[in-house]
């Protein structure tokens, strides 16, 4: 499912409120003038309303705090119920990748386009979905994006990559942080705040440790395919055990990551990278990360990722 990140709101209660409104602070962005959005639909049934109203809305309610009746209970349901249109993880090395990000810019979505077209992704919300979603367009003809209304989508037909982690890094690439950083100076933070090592003895550890959920959910992928949904999951575990470290205030953080197979070696170094990148450019203390690793391929796995996000 699209929405996987509410299914655990499904029987919501009161002391769940606030991890609810991070999770929608974290995976939703809603165009600029949702305010005014808003004002037009909150008297609407919610049965009428279309996945972005649905998103606006859920958002309005995260940021006012303002909770009434069963409203909550009935946007989770709703949402819920919108499928999967990510593809597949693609065979892309990383400097494809990187290539393909970079070229992103001259190759924006065109109303003229839309006829030869299924499936539309946008790299500033993260949204993948159908075309005959897409309403508006600007005054070049650029397709908006029926989520946040930026021109950042491209379009099925040019064989660029729609899972996650390529959205994800295309928007570490283009946007900029509420710090004022881009991806030149984000590149080297990463030189030089992420540390990769072999043990923790010349650490001093915090007294933080990943989820229990989510470590036991990293070891049944050590020996599966890693899909897209798994990208988002990922990435979002290691960001909610950073988020920890930074609510202490904590310049530093150690990350042991306990990966015993060689399988998917690539996917969760990339993705840990990633994370990484995201903490430092948004993240207010926390500006260090050392990352220990025991097994020695994935090791050497990391540092070839991280050398080529640092210097392509």
């Amino acid at each position: 499912m699209k929405y996987w990140w509410l299914e655990k709101y499904q029987n919501l209660e009161m002391k769940m409120l606030p991890s609810l409104f991070l999770d929608v602070q974290y995976f939703l962005v809603v165009p600029k003038n949702y305010v005014e959005v808003y004002q037009k639909l909150k008297d609407v049934d919610i049965e009428l309303l279309t996945e972005a109203e649905l998103c606006i809305l859920l958002y309005w309610i995260s940021v006012t705090k303002t909770v009434k009746n069963n409203l909550l209970g009935k946007i989770i349901e709703r949402l819920l119920l919108v499928p999967d249109t990510s593809l597949p993880i693609s065979d892309y090395s990383l400097l494809e990748v990187i290539e393909e990000i970079r070229s992103l810019k001259n190759r924006r979505a065109m109303i003229g386009q839309m006829g030869c077209n299924n499936i539309a992704a946008c790299d500033s919300c993260l949204n993948v979905f159908y075309v005959d979603q897409i309403k508006a367009t600007n005054s070049k003809g650029q397709c908006l994006c029926p989520f946040c209304l930026k021109n950042r989508l491209y379009f099925d037909n040019e064989y660029i990559p729609m899972n996650y982690s390529f959205l994800f890094h295309s928007r570490l690439f283009y946007s900029t942080s509420n710090l004022g950083c881009n991806y030149q100076k984000l590149k080297k933070l990463l030189k030089k705040n992420v540390k990769i090592l072999d043990d923790d003895s010349t650490i001093n550890l915090k007294e933080f440790i990943l989820d229990l959920e989510f470590s036991q959910y990293l070891k049944g992928l050590q020996m599966k395919k890693i899909t897209a949904l798994d990208e988002s999951k990922i990435i979002k575990g290691f960001y909610d055990y950073f988020l920890k470290i930074e609510e202490c205030g904590s310049y530093e953080a150690t990350l042991i990551l306990p990966w015993k197979n060689d399988c998917n070696l690539f996917q969760i170094s990339y993705l840990l990278i990633l994370s990484c990148a995201f903490v430092l450019e948004n993240f207010f203390y926390l500006k260090e990360i050392h990352l220990v690793i025991e097994n020695r391929e994935l090791r050497t796995q990391l540092k070839k990722v991280l050398k080529t996000c640092i210097e392509k």
